[in-house]
């Protein structure tokens, strides 16, 4: 009898041990697949990154800013940003980009180009809701974000839209991406206000 207690004892020990190996081992595997996503989100983001700086994006950035200074509504070469930024969208609604990460890295851009082009933009969504639904749908994550980090640049003045674009006519294939120049928090800009 004492050595059924001991070996059901024993027994009882080593299911525990092979339990805790187990949930040990579907942690560490747990913890493996999100270093990996969140390794290959920064993979995807820095991808894009290079290609927003790159030809020929940048020659069509170039392109679309210098039309919009001529006075020029709706340059062909806008397709190609919007669509890229479409293409953002579906990737952060996938899973594939993290929002906050593509707030740091594109929103300055985001909000001027669909402040710029929002007129264009809703009449094709009239026509078809799914046009740039996916990059609309990211545009209002953003603004949250830009909200929750006590910024402001979400919604661009058409002064601020024009400099922006005084900007863009001046990108140079490879050059550093400018920084989000205007982003200053809301109760500086309110403190600002106050002492004017």
């Amino acid at each position: 009898m004492e050595h059924k207690v001991v070996f059901d004892a024993v027994g009882a020990c080593a299911t525990v041990v092979i339990a805790g190996t187990g949930v040990w081992a579907l942690i560490y595997a747990h913890l493996q697949l999100k270093q990996s996503r969140d390794s290959e989100m920064v993979k995807h983001l820095v991808e894009f990154i290079r290609e927003f700086d790159s030809e020929p994006m940048t020659t069509w950035r170039k392109r679309v800013a210098e039309q919009r200074q001529k006075g020029i509504a709706y340059p062909d070469e806008a397709q190609h940003l919007l669509d890229f930024f479409e293409t953002i969208g579906l990737l952060v609604r996938r899973g594939y980009l993290d929002v906050d990460d593509v707030w740091s890295s594109f929103s300055y851009w985001m909000f001027n180009i669909y402040a710029d082009f929002r007129d264009d933009i809703e009449q094709m969504q009239r026509d078809d809701e799914s046009y740039y639904s996916d990059s609309t749908d990211l545009l209002e994550r953003l603004r949250e974000i830009e909200h929750d980090e006590n910024c402001n640049d979400d919604r661009p003045s058409r002064d601020e839209i024009a400099e922006f674009w005084k900007d863009e006519a001046e990108i140079v294939p490879g050059s550093p991406m400018k920084k989000r120049s205007r982003a200053r928090s809301k109760s500086k800009k309110a403190s600002t206000l106050k002492s004017a």
